[in-house]
């Protein structure tokens, strides 16, 4: 009998029926999808929903977020200041714009970007604060904001795990900076692939729409690409932001019965989501404690045999890999404490309450026989 694999990854399936309703609303009389028209109303539906004044889409989170640094950083060829335990190729994003990381620490309780360790790291060379939201909560958004206007360094937000999220009651997207979503099939809202840009600066948004229609930015940045999100591409992620509730809620189930039955386990500790705010409860991730008999890595090896595909939470963090550029590396005495303790278990739409079961009964058996 062949296990059933689980991974974490959303990979949320909106009903066909709704899909195909949504194609022929914006297809002509000749049964083909208009162009744009789709895009446009996507566009207008996620500013409705983040309660921003403008969104621009582009053909991936990739491009979304290589149109943001290019279009705020100020500095050109400058330092753009980010964390090191978050997506592996972030850094390469931002030498691909021809700045330079600067790696800095996290909090240890949150896992997210640290405000003091941004204050530390400005110079007279600092482009952009690149902050990320971590994939369980959000970042000190205020605060980070309040940093940014104080030293005038702008500052853009990688919010692609934080879309259905709010911060002090306020809705992710909503702050006006620019905030950097992802409609990639393993986020949230499954496009298939795509990304998109939230904010309320007018210059920012049509700095954004030059990149995207392949047209140079300004004199001094010579790097744009033509990037408009395909249009049955965004067919698929409106009718999953029409099916977002049933998607959370599902996801809310999933993440209740971890918490039931982690709670058990004396070697793990589940990273909460916090209820007071609105959050998708969609990923998982839990703290290996001292006194285990194994370590994280070997859990995850164990699980993975299973065909549970948890893994490494942003291991290595990015200012520990070898690349052929130059960075700067910060103080990373949090960062470098926590790398090794945390992981991420199956989540999302093809995850159910009776896996869960199964995940968890896996974690007891791989901690106990190794007492």
């Amino acid at each position: 009998m062949i296990k059933k694999i689980l991974s974490t990854s959303n990979l949320y399936e909106p009903k066909v029926g709704d899909v195909l309703d949504l194609v022929d609303k914006f297809s002509n009389t000749s049964g083909r999808l208009v162009e744009a028209l789709a895009v446009q109303e996507l566009e207008s539906e996620l500013s409705k929903y983040h309660k921003s004044k403008y969104c621009v889409s582009f053909s991936s989170g990739f491009w979304a977020l290589v149109a943001s640094i290019v279009s705020k950083s100020i500095n050109v060829g400058g330092e753009i200041i980010m964390p090191s335990l978050t997506y592996r190729r972030l850094a390469d994003v931002v030498y691909w714009t021809k700045h330079t990381p600067v790696f800095v620490d996290v909090g240890l309780d949150d896992l997210a970007i640290s405000p003091s360790s941004v204050i530390k790291s400005i110079t007279k060379n600092t482009a952009l604060i690149l902050a990320v939201h971590p994939i369980v909560n959000c970042c000190n958004v205020n605060e980070l904001i309040d940093i940014s206007e104080k030293y005038n360094i702008p500052i853009i937000f990688d919010a692609v795990e934080s879309v259905h999220e709010t911060h002090y009651g306020e809705k992710i997207g909503s702050f006006g900076v620019g905030e950097v979503f992802s409609l990639h099939a393993c986020k949230l809202m499954n496009g298939a692939e795509g990304g998109y840009v939230c904010t309320d600066d007018e210059q920012f948004y049509k700095n954004m729409m030059k990149f995207r229609n392949g047209e140079c930015v300004s004199s001094s940045i010579d790097l744009s690409i033509e990037s408009r999100l395909c249009d049955l591409h965004a067919v698929l992620a409106l009718a999953c932001l029409n099916e977002l509730d049933l998607n959370v809620s599902h996801c809310k189930e999933v993440y209740a019965k971890y918490k039931t039955l982690l709670s058990k386990n004396p070697y793990v500790r589940l990273l909460e989501f916090d209820e007071n705010e609105q959050t998708a409860y969609k990923n998982i991730v839990i703290e290996i404690l001292d006194g285990s008999a194994i370590d994280r890595d070997t859990l995850i090896l164990r699980l993975n045999n299973e065909s549970i595909l948890a893994r490494a939470y942003y291991s290595p963090p990015l200012h520990l890999k070898s690349s052929t550029y130059r960075s700067v590396v910060t103080d990373m005495t949090n960062t470098e404490f926590l790398m090794t303790r945390y992981l991420n278990l199956p989540c999302g739409s093809r995850v159910s309450v009776r896996d869960v079961e199964r995940v968890c009964y896996l974690m007891t058996r791989a901690f106990t026989n190794n007492e």
